[in-house]
């Protein structure tokens, strides 16, 4: 007969066999199908794309014409010197930028034959210029003219030729001189001119017939 211990150990042996393959069996996983693969087995992938641009990083076009009926003499008027561009564009919308080197830039605005032309230096406003712009007036005469001489203030030429004149250029120049050129025109385009330094006469013209 066999002994009770043999007949245990023979019961033992093929029980941990058993309990080793189950264990084997749970521990293994089945594969995942790869998520960048499709039904047909092409694979996919995903391209970055840019954020839609923000409106308030658009710039407006720097070509933006005047508004019409900007160009005006009471427009130009509103100018000053020593002030900005930006303070320029405030009356007269965008202008058309020509530089003329790092720190010297025009802008003009147009209107069919009238003009306005602004010259900064550093960002400050030095020049003005119209054309085509302002009133005429109805009498001029070469007394008129011969009346007026080098060193008369301005107000003393308005007592001669009367207030119906144009500004047509106003220029800071170094050491602040201020270059000043008035015109007297009548409609069919006979003028006085009268230049102006710091406020004095130095010089006068005339298409008056002699």
């Amino acid at each position: 007969m066999f002994s009770k211990k043999s007949v245990q150990s023979k019961l033992i042996l093929p029980i941990l066999m058993i309990l080793l393959l189950s264990v084997a069996g749970c521990g293994s996983t089945p594969n995942k199908p790869n998520n960048s693969e499709n039904s047909s087995g092409d694979s996919t992938s995903q391209v970055p794309t840019s954020p839609a641009p923000n409106s308030q990083d658009v710039k407006p076009n720097s070509s933006t014409p005047a508004n019409a009926g900007v160009v005006t003499y009471e427009n130009y008027l509103k100018i000053k010197l020593d002030t900005t561009y930006e303070d320029v564009k405030s009356i007269l919308g965008e202008g058309k930028k020509k530089a003329i080197n790092s720190d010297v830039i025009d802008y003009t605005w147009a209107e069919q034959t009238k003009t306005i032309l602004v010259q900064t230096n550093k960002g400050k406003v030095v020049t003005k210029i119209q054309s085509n712009l302002g009133k005429t007036t109805s009498k001029l005469t070469l007394d008129q003219f011969n009346q007026i001489t080098t060193g008369m203030t301005f107000d003393q030429v308005v007592s001669i030729l009367g207030p119906d004149y144009q500004e047509v250029s106003y220029k800071k120049k170094p050491a602040n001189v201020i270059l000043r050129n008035v015109v007297w025109m009548l409609p069919d385009s006979t003028s006085i001119k009268v230049y102006l330094q710091d406020g004095k006469v130095i010089n006068k013209n005339t298409t008056l017939k002699k």
